[in-house]
């Protein structure tokens, strides 16, 4: 099994500006003062995002936009955050089709079988990094307290779309 994909949005910016700018990982490492080997597993998406500091550090390095580089960053841990709250949803169940959000995941749409896809990955022990890898696309609705996200489906081209209510989604955040 291939290492978990931790940041795959940063990893992309930072890849493409580095290739652009002609620099080695030895070479940005010795213009930002971040390790070289530090980079080369952020840039596999092997690692999260650095601290702000080394984010800044990477783009001035660069001479790219300080805030290209961090929203690369905040996409890729709210990403993750939101992976781990929706795993802690599946795991509490019911997940299905006619489910109530307020007591469950709700299954908007998406392929046959999507209820037994996802409870196989909640199952896994990497069930986090996996979901946060196939995400789609969140929607948070704050006003009216409830999240929709879509993943990417095995095989499939139709996304599955969720949907959890703040009232049932409350619970995972201290999990």
């Amino acid at each position: 099994m291939s290492e978990p994909r931790q940041g795959i949005r940063f990893a992309a910016v930072l890849n493409s500006t580095r290739r652009e700018a002609g620099l080695s990982y030895r070479q940005l490492a010795q213009a930002s003062g971040i390790s070289h080997s530090f980079l080369s597993h952020v840039e596999k998406g092997e690692r999260r995002a650095p601290p702000a500091r080394a984010i800044l550090a990477l783009a001035d390095a660069l001479k790219a936009d300080r805030v290209t580089f961090a929203l690369a960053a905040i996409a890729d841990r709210a990403g993750s955050d939101v992976a781990t709250t929706m795993v802690a949803a599946l795991r509490r169940g019911p997940v299905g089709r006619d489910i109530d959000p307020t007591a469950g995941v709700l299954i908007e749409s998406g392929p046959a079988g999507a209820e037994s896809e996802l409870a196989d990955l909640a199952d896994h022990d990497d069930a986090v990094d996996e979901l946060a890898s196939r995400l789609a696309f969140v929607d948070l609705q704050l006003d009216v307290g409830y999240m929709r996200l879509g993943i990417s489906a095995v095989g499939g081209s139709e996304p599955i779309v969720l949907f959890v209510s703040a009232r049932a989604d409350a619970e995972s955040l201290s999990d």
